[in-house]
């Protein structure tokens, strides 16, 4: 079997799209797309395919390469979603130039539009957005100092019991090429009853805006963050891992255009 003219097309929209053709058909593709957190903004390749008659082929490991490079352009870090079981996929991204963070999670996923809108948190603990940067730092020692709060993409809600912080929730904005939705990427609180809260208002924000999907990647062991998000509704969807990456990749340099063509691949 002979590929030949294997090309890499982006699209439109806050999601980069790559394809893989193989004489003319897609063999498969590659999608990302850039989120601006606390830390700064990371370069997320969301979905990744290969068609089975093109595997083998290390085609997988040349579409995250493609989508890096074009992800270099606009962030430092990269980063991926990657079931436990699904070590294909893993070894793709390693291949690619990518590690195992160690940090095995539990993802959940909740749908705004699958159940009733939660209550607001009663009167005993309030949230609200934050303001001022100086509210989190204290939540973020040892971690790198972050820079200016971003005004679009990032949303910090904090909690407060009995007129104390008592802790925040980082959202990031996400919209695919398959929904719109909000990422939990941080989750800090000192008693149940303000994690609960900013769980609660997190999710009646997506549901305001039509939201189709709240995600969180939960990391294994921290049980109260687990049990908030579970007695909310959330789903979990089984153990999961991150991929990540400085960029840009070794041997890899930031993409100049939108296209990029590769030379024959032969099995």
């Amino acid at each position: 079997m002979r590929f030949t003219g294997v090309t890499f097309r982006r699209g439109p929209g806050g999601q980069q799209a790559w394809l893989a053709l193989v004489d003319g058909v897609v063999a498969g593709f590659v999608a990302a797309f850039a989120t601006h957190g606390l830390l700064g903004p990371a370069w997320e390749i969301d979905l990744l395919a290969v068609h089975p008659d093109a595997s083998g082929q290390g085609l997988a490991a040349r579409l995250i390469r493609a989508a890096a490079a074009h992800g270099a352009r606009l962030a430092g870090r990269a980063r991926a979603v990657v079931a436990a079981e699904n070590e294909r996929s893993a070894r793709a991204f390693v291949r690619a130039g990518f590690r195992d963070d160690g940090r095995p999670c539990r993802l959940l996923i909740h749908r705004p539009g699958t159940r009733d809108a939660p209550s607001w948190p009663g009167p005993e603990v309030a949230v609200r957005p934050v303001t001022s940067l100086s509210e989190v730092e204290g939540w973020l020692a040892g971690s790198p100092s972050p820079g200016a709060l971003p005004r679009e993409g990032l949303s910090l809600l904090v909690a407060e019991e009995g007129g104390r912080p008592a802790g925040y929730v980082e959202l990031l904005d996400v919209q695919t090429l398959l929904y719109r939705g909000t990422w939990i990427e941080s989750l800090v609180a000192t008693t149940d009853r303000a994690r609960t809260a900013l769980v609660q208002a997190a999710l009646a924000r997506a549901a305001a805006g039509g939201l189709d999907e709240i995600g969180a990647m939960v990391p294994e062991g921290d049980g109260p963050w687990l049990r908030a998000l579970m007695s909310l509704g959330f789903e979990s969807l089984g153990e999961f891992g991150w991929l990540v990456a400085r960029l840009p990749l070794p041997g890899v340099a930031a993409s100049p255009g939108a296209t990029v063509t590769l030379g024959a691949v032969n099995a």
